[in-house]
């Protein structure tokens, strides 16, 4: 089996590890990958850009590659799967139609609302004077979103006061520009719940909690995800989820003629009463969420995913571990805000007690340089949370570059 991936940051290089654990698999390809996925046995990149999707499908063909997994979001938008469709050439992801779900907030809003699956009360708005008067009739604090792209979370704020709403409204239209989404706050856990979809059937993957916010106790602004942990809730609120959202939203999916086919991940709420609510839908898989997600899977990855990509997963047969599994992002100085770069990285030489993904990270005069962002990825999984903390921050401590930031209260809970 041979298998193209899109993408150049830390998801595709964790992709890329899975995935060659199966005997089933020759190779791999990463477009453009990293110094990181270079690394890998039997892994190769090909320079060829993410967004160049004529140049992917190129690579696909030549390559003669059994699926093609796509990581950046920016590529479902621009049609990747569309285009690769009319070569026929297979892919695993979302068309562009489909993954407006993800970056059209409006829509992915309107659709939830049109078939009653529980999300936040919210009202769109495509001016700042009367999204600010929506807003003073609501209670604080509130969620404010842009409707399109945004990535990194940055289109995402909570604002407790009315001077930040209208800072905040003023600076995501004037930045942005399009629509905004003003939805009411809700209190409770959040969940990350991916499935993998065929068009028919699903397969429920192991659920996550990540850390949106920049510092420890959730202080900062909000950026694409800090870190995360798994698993997260009981065998009931699983079922719940399924039964509320997961099942509703794929009837309706099908119900409106969507042509559908990949990951579905869902931002689940769970209020202090135990009930779920659907923030938002996601066209791929989560980061940080895939990293304790892989850690739990112990089903070979390169099959299940030729099954979903065939439409045959009401044949597939998979496993998970009851480990505890941590994952961990290292950021560059001014993220999520800036991104510095430049920075020359240190990483541990040899095995370690977690495992090291590229994210922002290319190589210069022989050194790894850090691009900006989220530039390291960490990922360890124990019996305990204790255990995979202490393997997670062991590793952590070892990696060095200037300005380098990290929480270090992911999974604390347990910890002492």
């Amino acid at each position: 089996m041979k298998i193209l991936i899109v993408g150049a940051g830390s998801g595709a290089h964790a992709l890329a590890w899975k995935l060659v654990q199966s005997d089933q698999v020759e190779k791999v390809y990463v477009a453009p990958g990293s110094p990181g996925t270079e690394a890998e046995s039997k892994v190769e990149n090909i320079n060829v850009a993410s967004t160049d999707i004529p140049g992917l499908a190129d690579a696909a063909a030549r390559y003669e590659v059994d699926y093609t997994l796509v990581t950046p979001t920016q590529a479902l938008e621009a049609g990747i799967v569309d285009y690769f469709n009319t070569r026929d050439l297979k892919i695993l992801a979302a068309t562009r139609d489909a993954s407006k779900l993800e970056w059209s907030k409006e829509y992915s809003k309107q659709f939830m609302q049109r078939h009653n699956i529980p999300t936040p009360k919210f009202e769109v708005f495509a001016d700042f004077a009367s999204a600010s008067s929506y807003a003073r009739d609501r209670t604080l604090p509130l969620v404010l979103k842009v409707d399109g792209m945004a990535t990194g979370g940055v289109g995402v704020v909570i604002a407790h006061d009315w001077q930040e709403v209208d800072a905040t409204l003023d600076h995501l239209f004037s930045t942005y520009g399009g629509k905004v989404v003003v939805e009411d706050f809700l209190v409770g856990e959040e969940v990350s719940f991916t499935v993998l979809f065929d068009g028919t059937n699903y397969i429920p993957m192991a659920e996550s909690r990540d850390y949106k916010r920049l510092h420890e106790n959730d202080a900062g602004p909000n950026t694409g995800g800090m870190g995360a942990y798994s698993p997260v809730i009981s065998k009931a609120l699983t079922q719940r989820i399924i039964e509320r959202l997961v099942e509703p939203v794929i009837k309706a999916i099908n119900d409106e003629g969507i042509e559908y086919l990949g990951f579905l991940y869902f931002g689940v709420m769970i209020d202090p009463a135990q009930e779920v609510h659907l923030l938002e839908i996601n066209c791929r898989l989560g980061n940080p969420e895939l990293f304790p997600m892989l850690e739990r899977l112990d089903s070979e990855l390169a099959p299940l995913l030729k099954q979903a990509v065939n439409k045959q997963l009401h044949q597939a047969e998979v496993r998970w571990n009851d480990k505890c599994a941590v994952a961990l992002q290292i950021s560059s100085a001014g993220y999520p805000e800036k991104k510095r770069s430049g920075d020359v990285i240190s990483l541990p030489d040899g095995e370690q007690q977690a495992r090291v993904f590229h994210a922002a990270v290319t190589r210069t005069d022989g050194c790894l340089v850090s691009k900006g962002g989220r530039v390291i990825s960490l990922s360890a999984s124990a019996d305990t949370f204790e255990q995979a903390r202490e393997r997670l921050y062991a590793v952590a401590q070892k990696i060095h570059f200037d300005g380098m930031h990290y929480r270090k209260d992911i999974a604390a809970f347990n910890a002492d």
